[in-house]
């Protein structure tokens, strides 16, 4: 329970203070030799994002939306890890394979990727503007 409360407490923080925000850190920052590259966590525009679900084979898009929010539709492939669900601990994001996260407008994504980056996550990108950017662009989606 105190985990969750905790989780719970710094999404919501994450949430009222960076919700939409598109910011991403510095790329290509150089690495002293010896080290570990430091983790990627930065949001994506919806052309970016397709550019890297078709160039990137090994990547795992997951959707924090709730179940009825699917009525929208969803991106092929995605797997949905509700938000809550992640918040309480019942969930949690695969490791070892970089992740896509996606919900409505960016801003659960976005909180979810800021609270797990450099948590065991070498790469994390967020659908910056969400589903709803997503349609906006045109881009597909499948109903489920």
């Amino acid at each position: 329970m105190k985990r969750y409360l905790h989780l719970s407490a710094v999404l919501i923080l994450l949430l009222l203070t960076a919700a939409c925000s598109d910011h991403n850190p510095p790329e290509n920052q150089e690495v002293p030799a010896g080290s570990e590259a430091p983790p990627i966590f930065r949001s994506l525009s919806p052309p970016e994002a397709k550019a890297l679900i078709e160039s990137r084979k090994d990547l795992v898009l997951v959707d924090v939306r709730s179940p009825q929010e699917l009525n929208e539709g969803s991106i092929a492939g995605s797997q949905l890890m509700p938000f809550g669900e992640l918040a309480q601990g019942r969930m949690t994001l695969p490791t070892g394979q970089p992740l896509l996260l996606i919900c409505a407008v960016g801003g659960r994504s976005y909180a979810v990727g800021q609270y797990f980056s450099g948590k065991g996550y070498g790469e994390i990108y967020n659908l910056g503007g969400g589903i709803s950017a997503w349609k906006g662009a045109g881009l597909p989606l499948q109903s489920r």
